[in-house]
């Protein structure tokens, strides 16, 4: 029987091709992704991919890579990759929190039992509602002018069809001024949505969304109010007419239960990394939707391997709305899949291979290990 022998952990630093700034103040010029194989007796082997955001949950490559070598690995030497869903549970009982370290582990553990099966992940999910997912661009902090260059780089570069722009550092009527600036210079050539990242309180939510609804179309606002302020993202919700998305209100599908039965937002942000991976992430659809909530698949801004994994996620969503954000090939220097994903004129495909679908390029792994 095919039994579980090791598990490897490559930190890597993986380099932006240009800085990218978020709503709340962080500016990113590198990403210290873990890559994870996790080997059998029959010499099948799994990779994930751990990509730590330390302001959202906490966690450094230096705590994954010691949370799996410390804790995950002696747990599941000597057992059946099959058991995927029981070694998950039993990871997650082993270490409270470390989300991002127990998605890295289970992406590999789907990936190692995809290629045991010889089928692609989304059939491990019950199957592909479709072949090709609606991906959006990702415009960072900046000036209007800026923003809208980048703005055009990216649909020329993916042909995306959809921009998610960061805001919220400035007072409102700036803000709203700015937005609306970009928007005319994109010129109906993509629709745009808002990712805040917490940086308005209630009021300055709601008059900030009526004075956009006034003069642009937004698609969707995410977390404009702080992820702990429950009551107020409800009243921001019941207040404006663009939707309203959680983001990083959503660690659980606990979560999720506690703002569908508020009634406080109109959908789900769901990532492969957040809520500790694949199987955590699939049960997040699943929820979001027998609550009466759309979902869409958010990023971390990971590389080819946990880019595939949201888009196994993404696959698996009965009724996709909204675009999902899976645009770290076009944000990297370099990456560690051999061959780029088949994305034209903004649309996705999914990978079809056993497992994630990708391969894993060694040499590329090498040249992007961390000093």
């Amino acid at each position: 029987m095919n039994k579980i022998t090791g598990i490897e952990v490559y930190p890597l630093q993986a380099k932006f091709k240009k800085p990218f700034s978020f709503s709340g103040g962080i500016t990113r010029v590198s990403s210290n992704n873990i890559i994870i194989k996790i080997t059998t007796s029959e010499g099948i082997v799994g990779i994930g991919e751990a990509c730590p955001v330390p302001g959202m949950s906490g966690e450094t490559d230096v705590s994954i890579c010691k949370v799996i070598k410390q804790y995950f690995e002696p747990a599941l030497i000597g057992k059946d990759p099959l058991d995927f869903a029981v070694l998950t549970h039993q990871l997650e009982k082993l270490v409270g929190k470390n989300v991002v370290a127990k998605a890295g582990v289970n992406i590999a553990l789907y990936d190692l039992v995809g290629k045991m099966l010889n089928v692609p992940i989304y059939t491990l999910l019950g199957g592909k509602f479709r072949d090709y997912i609606d991906i959006n661009g990702s415009v960072g902090m900046g000036t209007a002018a800026e923003m809208i260059a980048t703005a055009e780089e990216q649909m020329a570069e993916s042909g995306v069809k959809y921009l998610k722009l960061y805001c919220g550092r400035d007072d409102i009527d700036t803000d709203v001024k700015k937005l609306k600036e970009i928007v005319k210079g994109i010129g109906g050539r993509a629709e745009v949505f808002l990712d805040v990242n917490q940086q308005w309180t209630t009021k300055e939510a709601i008059r900030a969304i009526r004075m956009l609804e006034e003069d642009i179309n937004i698609v969707l606002i995410e977390q404009p109010t702080p992820s702990w302020d429950l009551e107020g993202l409800r009243f921001v919700t019941e207040s404006v007419n663009t939707p309203i998305a959680a983001d990083e209100a959503v660690f659980s599908i606990q979560d999720i239960s506690l703002l569908a039965l508020n009634r406080a937002c109109d959908l789900i942000t769901v990532y492969a990394q957040k809520p500790g991976g694949i199987l955590r992430g699939h049960e997040a659809i699943k929820l979001s939707n027998a609550m009466g909530l759309d979902c869409f698949m958010g990023s971390y801004i990971e590389l080819g391997i946990g880019t595939a994994a949201t888009a196994h996620l993404a696959a698996s969503i009965p009724v996709l709305k909204y675009p999902c954000y899976m645009y770290g090939q076009f944000k990297y220097e370099h990456d560690v899949i051999q061959e780029p994903f088949d994305i034209k004129n903004g649309k996705f495909k999914v990978p079809d291979g056993p497992g994630l679908g990708v391969e894993l390029d060694e040499e590329k792994l090498e040249y992007m290990k961390a000093e």
